[in-house]
């Protein structure tokens, strides 16, 4: 055999076996991305949905190799050492994040180069990665099954079934990820500004490189791969704050099945990260938070300043106004290292810090180059350095002003005693907790040391007591509770969920501190034989217990199993919302534009709609109409006609039996007295009238217009009795608002009109 040959059958095994291993991945992508696939998911279910299911199963494990692999390779460019998996985990995702708002700066997000790129990130990995082997115990093989089947049901219920249910997801999130796709760029295309979905989703990138050859869907599994991420957290953090292998051969069989135990606890708590949305960015800042207070709590490693500089600066990059919690991870840091004289540990407190600062100054900055304002959030402070001018080429500021009066009502004023209430019951809550545990602890320790003493043991000495890292996750948990009781923030309120992943943890480490002060003083207490197993036997006992109650529950209540095995979404348990009616004007209409007048809320599938023509149903505030409020909802009848002409828009949706008008639906072209004169109707159904522009042969019956005037002045009268006052008018003319004269209860009336 000539050597030529030898070199070809030696480069052949060297990848055919890299080609198989990759092989599968690439066959879910095709499945996924199949035209008509989120048709069927919707009204048709069966085959296509059980291969939609199995693909993602498939797949997911592959996005998370791809993103450890990431982390790898970023540690060996940078550091040249070996980190822990969490560690590859978050510094990866900090990278892709960074790596695709830049690619998409650039327009560059074609997916054949995010496609090669994570096929060499994947093969050099094939290359470098070393596997690493741990001690396979009982304990640990029964706490592990549980935790898959948990994982399980969360990615049944949560990842793989796409979010129909949330409107968000549907016209803010979702959207932006297919205009990414259709762009290749992060930036807008003139005929769709979606301004707001650019705020919240430019910075995202991991989303945006995934998003380029998988379906927007891909969101809800970029945030499962999150929440497995908190979870290591949470394993990581247990391991930190209470060292059980400490105490002795029995104690170290257990302790890595009961840290894994506590990170179960906390992720399939009510509240906890299982309730977040999955379709949206709230898991993934939740995750890069508590990898920062892991960061800072525990022990310095060389590479925990790349770790906290690189993965502050993506946070901040992707929304600034959540750096808040990083700059206050970094400051309890700070001060805690400085008392502690840790050199290193201030210095990566200080990475954290200066890391999220140098994010802030970038999102902010694009922001306001690219939109004319910083934020749109908090509206009240940007809004005094916003260019109008330049913003105009995107939206309205009149509407973001609209909503801060129509929103301002569900919002108490802001009160810091009540968030400090909370706060110092939050506090004397953990500690009542833990003085409960560390009493019940030492008593069954001084038991099980009198009927079952192990005379063989040879406990060794505890670590010296360690305040700092608990006084750490205990001012992370009470700020945050104190802002979100303070602030009423609906999105911080949201957010702040993730916190209550740190209240086990904060009990036991201080319940575990107690034990020491105990053990000092009493050693013999601690040599019984019975108590780790029966400390492991009341924790699996919880978790299976907290499975059951809570992502049990939902999943049997969502009908997770139904849709794995083929029914449609249209007749899941939760979903309510119709998207028949999208698929109906659709098909009547072909790509003519549609104006809806009211039913805002109930139009909501059809914003955006993969379904529909691309801009097909016009936004109320994110679209070419609202760019011109100020002449179609503001102006004259007159105006509006010519402008809404001016854009190709001939039809006009009115919901029958709904109230819910909107903006363009207040303005003076559809008053009573315009109506007959300007408009005939298109269609007249039992769901809705279809108007379009008045000629000679068409008009518009006595009954159309008497319905729509009363929906539309039965729609004044519940804004009016809601807020005092007409938003609407209060915004058109700049008249005054009383705050304390709403009643936001009266809105409820809107979507039936009673």
């Amino acid at each position: 055999m000539t050597a030529a040959a030898v070199g070809l059958r030696s480069l052949a095994a060297t990848w055919s076996w890299r080609v198989l291993v990759l092989a599968p991945a690439a066959l879910s992508i095709w499945c996924l991305n199949r035209d008509g696939t989120y048709r069927a998911l919707l009204f048709d279910g069966g085959w296509t949905t059980r291969f939609y299911v199995l693909a993602w199963i498939v797949l997911t494990p592959y996005l998370g190799w791809f993103i450890m692999a990431t982390g790898r390779l970023t540690f060996s460019l940078i550091r040249n050492e070996d980190a822990q998996r969490v560690d590859e985990f978050f510094v990866g995702a900090a990278t892709l994040l960074l790596v695709g708002l830049g690619l998409g700066a650039l327009s560059m997000l074609y997916p054949q180069i995010v496609l090669g790129l994570a096929v060499a990130a994947l093969v050099w990995d094939t290359r470098s990665f070393k596997p690493r082997t741990f001690a396979v115990t009982f304990p640990l093989i029964a706490m592990s099954l549980l935790g898959i089947g948990f994982l399980a049901i969360v990615f049944l219920d949560h990842a793989v079934i796409p979010d129909v249910v949330s409107t968000d997801v549907q016209q803010l999130y979702a959207p932006y990820l297919a205009e990414v796709a259709r762009n290749r760029s992060i930036w807008l295309a003139a005929d769709n500004p979606i301004f707001s979905d650019f705020e919240i989703g430019h910075g995202n990138g991991l989303h945006l490189l995934l998003a380029t050859f998988l379906p927007p869907h891909v969101a809800q599994i970029v945030s499962f791969l999150y929440f497995v991420g908190i979870g290591a957290v949470i394993f990581e953090l247990a391991r930190t704050l209470v060292p059980l292998q400490t105490l002795g051969r029995r104690w170290e069989y257990t302790a890595p099945s009961i840290a894994l135990g506590l990170a179960i606890l906390a992720l399939a708590s009510d509240p906890g990260p299982q309730i977040m949305e999955f379709g949206k960015y709230h898991l993934q800042t939740a995750a890069l938070l508590l990898y920062f207070l892991l960061i800072i709590a525990r022990p310095s490693k060389g590479q925990d300043k790349l770790s906290a500089g690189l993965s502050g600066f993506a946070l901040a990059a992707s929304y600034p106004l959540y750096a808040a919690f990083a700059f206050l991870t970094s400051a309890v840091g700070m001060f805690t290292k400085a008392i502690q004289r840790d050199s290193q540990g201030l210095a990566k407190s200080m990475a954290l810090g200066s890391g999220a600062l140098g994010g802030c100054i970038l999102a902010f900055g694009v922001n306001y180059l690219y939109l004319g304002i910083p934020a749109t959030n908090p509206y009240s402070i940007f809004r005094h350095i916003a260019s109008t001018e330049h913003f105009s080429r995107f939206g309205s500021l009149d509407i973001l002003d609209y909503f801060v009066l129509s929103q301002s009502i569900g919002v108490d004023d802001f009160s810091i005693d009540g968030g400090l209430l909370v706060a110092m019951r939050q506090i004397k809550a953990i500690i009542r907790s833990a003085a409960l545990l560390a009493m019940t602890s030492c008593a069954i320790a001084f038991v099980d040391s009198k009927l079952f003493p192990d005379r063989s043991c040879r406990s060794r000495s505890w670590p010296p007591l360690n305040a700092a890292a608990p006084f750490i996750l205990i001012a992370y948990l009470a700020t945050v509770r104190f802002l979100d009781a303070t602030l009423k923030i609906p999105s911080l309120i949201r957010l702040s969920i993730h916190v209550h992943v740190l209240t086990p943890l904060v009990v036991i480490a201080i319940a575990f501190g107690a034990l020491t002060i105990v053990r000092r003083w009493a050693p013999t207490w601690f040599t019984g034989r019975a108590a780790p197993r029966l400390a492991f036997l009341a924790l699996f006992g919880a978790c299976a217990w907290t499975v059951y109650s809570f992502p049990w529950q939902s999943f049997k209540s969502d009908g997770a199993i139904r849709f794995a095995m083929g029914r449609p979404l249209d007749q899941m348990p939760r979903v309510s919302l119709n998207w028949r009616r999208c698929d109906e004007l659709q098909q009547s209409t072909g790509s003519e534009r549609i104006l809806p007048l009211n039913g805002y809320r109930a139009m909501v599938p059809c914003y955006f709609s993969p379904l529909l023509t691309r801009g097909k149903i016009i936004h109320t505030y994110e679209s070419d109409v609202a760019r011109d409020f100020k002449k179609i909802a503001l102006g004259t009848a007159d105006t509006a006609e010519a402008r809404l002409r001016a854009l190709g828009v001939n039809l006009f949706y009115v919901q029958k039996a709904n109230c819910d008008f909107w903006l363009n639906g207040f303005s003076d072209l559809f008053q009573r007295d315009e109506l007959a004169k300007r408009f005939a109707v298109r269609a007249d159904t039992p769901d809705y009238w279809l108007l379009t522009w008045k000629n000679d042969d068409q008009s518009l019956s006595p009954a159309a217009e008497a319905g729509i005037s009363e929906l539309r002045t039965r729609s004044k009268d519940i804004y009016r009795g809601a807020y005092g006052v007409e938003p609407f008018e209060v915004v058109k003319h700049h008249l005054s608002f009383d705050r304390k004269r709403a009643d936001p209860a009266g809105l409820d009336q809107l979507s039936t009109c009673r």
